[in-house]
């Protein structure tokens, strides 16, 4: 084989890995990690997100109550103690969620992908709608795109 021959094949091969490993789209990472499901389904996720992503927590409460604000570095994860909000929202339950809205915007060059869903709740009795806001921020990472930070925002008012 010549060398001239050698390099062609190499230029063919290249780019046809390039071709199928193509990144997803944002709209596609946001759908998958909003459709994960417990533990397992989130681990199933974690290439999707930058090493050093950041997960922000937004809870609106209205009638004049003060908002709760938590955020954590996604990598360390493992080491969040999420059990203030699994007390605070102890008989919490939802009655029905809508299908998120999603909508793909660009500003600077980045990729935003804001997915808001609407959710009835029944609270120790109390029946209401909360709307869900969750706000992906990407960035380009290793030739993927992956989410860069996250803010949920759960609106009671």
């Amino acid at each position: 084989m010549r060398p001239f021959q050698a390099i062609l094949i190499g230029v063919a091969l290249a780019s046809a890995l390039v071709l199928t490993v193509q990144a997803d789209a944002p709209e596609n990472i946001a759908a998958r990690i909003l459709q994960a499901q417990g533990e397992q389904g989130l681990l199933e996720t974690w290439r999707d997100w930058h090493h050093d992503a950041e997960h922000r927590i937004v809870i609106k409460y209205g009638a004049g109550q003060q908002e709760d604000v938590f955020m954590y570095r996604v990598s360390e994860n493992t080491e969040w103690d999420a059990s203030e909000i699994a007390t605070a929202m102890e008989g919490y339950r939802e009655t029905s969620r809508s299908a998120p809205e999603v909508s793909l915007r660009t500003e600077d060059g980045v990729p935003l992908v804001t997915a808001v869903s609407y959710v009835d709740y029944d609270w120790h009795g109390h029946t209401g709608k909360m709307r869900q806001t969750d706000e992906f921020v990407f960035a380009p990472y290793l030739g993927r795109t992956v989410i860069r930070s996250l803010t949920t925002t759960y609106d009671y008012r």
